[in-house]
């Protein structure tokens, strides 16, 4: 039988006693699964099927549409924020929406995985919350092979300047900016300060390997002008809005940035 380090990112209750969970793991990516005994407090998983919580799981894996069956999870570290942090819980939320979202059953992607962890051990720490979960996405995006291009029109990869006090157009369908030759007969397009798509590249960039981008000089006007394109970019990637994009306005006020 498979082993696999695993995080939990949804249950659902199937019987009195048992629960589908969808688990992203290391070795085999997502897999949905059939956990009997999964609601016994007192069952043989010992509590451990929370969300976000990360286990040591073995499971049989089934043919075509039938679950998985989840025979053991052992607890390896709890998702765990002070009740105070409202903002890192529902951020731990989101990215477990995003993942299960954005992922395909039986694709691994370890360096996913990877970022998952390191990004909820972030987020338990209730500071730069808002920036994490962008540069989360930013990354997520890089993985999956839709990282915007922010720099270069998307559709003729000509330069396009970011001259200062001038607005950039952005096609959230094209997924990326756009220049004046390409624009006409696009659709959903959003007109942006050039300033807000270099502060989101600088912040969602992969060559950044220090911590220098929750310290990145940027207003709150910029800030909310980048989440909301990212909103739109995402909602256009999977065609549907995700749960937790109707508690941004929760996140940003309980965030807290030193």
């Amino acid at each position: 039988m498979p082993s696999a380090d695993a995080l939990i990112l949804r249950t659902v209750d199937f019987s009195e006693t048992s629960r589908i969970v969808t688990l992203y793991t290391r070795q085999f990516g997502k897999i949905e699964a059939l956990a009997k005994g999964g609601r016994r407090l007192k069952g043989p998983f010992e509590s451990s099927l929370d969300i976000l919580s990360r286990n040591a799981v073995t499971f049989i894996p089934k043919r075509g549409d039938v679950l998985d069956l989840l025979t053991e999870s052992k607890l390896i570290r709890r998702f765990h924020v002070h009740s105070s942090n409202l903002a890192g819980t529902l951020g731990g939320y989101y990215a477990a929406e995003l993942i299960n979202s954005f992922t395909a059953v039986n694709d691994p992607m370890p360096s996913l995985y990877d970022l998952a962890v390191k990004v909820l051990n972030q987020l338990e720490e209730g500071t730069f919350v808002m920036r994490t979960l962008i540069r989360f996405e930013g990354r997520l995006l890089q993985l999956i092979g839709h990282l915007p291009s922010l720099r270069n029109c998307v559709e003729c990869n000509i330069p396009i300047p970011g001259e200062p006090n001038t607005r950039i157009v952005f096609g959230t369908i094209d997924g990326g900016v756009l220049c004046s030759d390409c624009l006409p007969g696009h659709r959903q397009t959003v007109v942006v300060a050039a300033e807000t798509l270099d502060t989101w590249e600088s912040l969602i960039s992969p060559l950044d390997k220090s911590e220098e981008w929750k310290h990145l000089p940027m207003s709150s006007q910029t800030l909310g002008e980048i989440r909301r394109l990212g909103n739109q970019y995402i909602c256009s990637l999977l065609g549907w809005k995700p749960r937790l994009h109707d508690w941004w306005n929760v996140i940003a006020k309980n965030d807290r940035q030193v």
